[in-house]
């Protein structure tokens, strides 16, 4: 069982600065977002985004009981591999994190102010106007995950006739609409007949929503389109404290 430990992270952070990828270095990650293959989250250490998955031999799962500001304690494994463009925050496990704690509101409010897009005028997301970037534009020199700081009133969560889900908001004075990924939102809006907003995304989200984890999706026919990873409180509210025990996700 893996010892929990007092999570401390830096008061000031430069986002975008390179982590410690190096293969054996261990790294200390805040979860942002949670899925079955991958989940995203911030270096503590760096400020770096980070996509966790785990390597192609099945060795380490990901996922599972994670919950947002979690912080995982996870070793770097040797990628066989390319790097892929598309991902270049991407790293492949070593073994299954361990779960070393969790953010204090106070210190989750004071980072995630630090990793913030802000609506600029015109600015794009991920550095390119629509909905997907071409997989040939694409070098690694460019993020493919930002935290979108938006206007709660703007989002809207909603199930298409085609059954898609997706997540709109307002960015640079246009209404954006994203696929959206966030398990949790997606079963909330199952639940509410189709549609999401107000407060029962501030209880999805555990507080009122203020920032969208976007990112670049798989690649299909030549691009990699933007998607919702997660919804993400603006301030968190209080919840109750995680058992004393090591979470790990449960093996396929």
């Amino acid at each position: 069982m893996a010892a929990r430990e007092r999570v401390r992270a830096p008061r000031r952070i430069r986002p975008g600065t390179a982590g410690d990828r190096r293969p054996g270095a261990t790294v200390r990650v805040a979860i942002l977002s949670t899925g079955p293959e991958e989940w995203a989250g911030v270096d503590l250490e760096s400020g770096a985004f980070v996509r966790a998955r785990p390597p192609r031999d099945g060795g380490a799962a990901v996922g599972g009981r994670w919950a947002m500001f979690d912080v995982a304690r996870l070793e770097v494994a040797h990628d066989d591999e390319p790097p892929d463009p598309a991902r270049p925050e991407a790293v492949a496990l070593a073994s299954e994190p361990e779960h070393a704690g969790q953010l204090r509101r106070g210190t989750a409010r004071r980072l995630l102010a630090q990793l913030a897009t802000r609506d600029q005028g015109r600015r794009p997301i991920l550095g390119t106007h629509g909905p997907s970037t071409a997989y040939v534009d694409l070098d690694r020199s460019a993020p493919s995950v930002a935290l979108l700081s938006v206007d709660p009133r703007s989002i809207r969560c909603s199930e298409r006739p085609d059954g898609q889900v997706i997540c709109a908001f307002s960015w640079a004075g246009i209404t954006i609409t994203l696929p959206l990924l966030d398990a949790r939102a997606r079963a909330a809006v199952a639940a509410r007949g189709g549609e999401l907003d107000g407060s029962f995304l501030a209880a999805v989200a555990g507080g009122r929503p203020g920032y969208l984890l976007v990112a670049l999706g798989a690649v299909r026919r030549g691009h990699a389109p933007k998607v919702v990873l997660s919804v993400v409180a603006k301030r968190p509210a209080r919840r109750p404290r995680a058992p004393r025990r090591e979470l790990r996700a449960p093996r396929s």
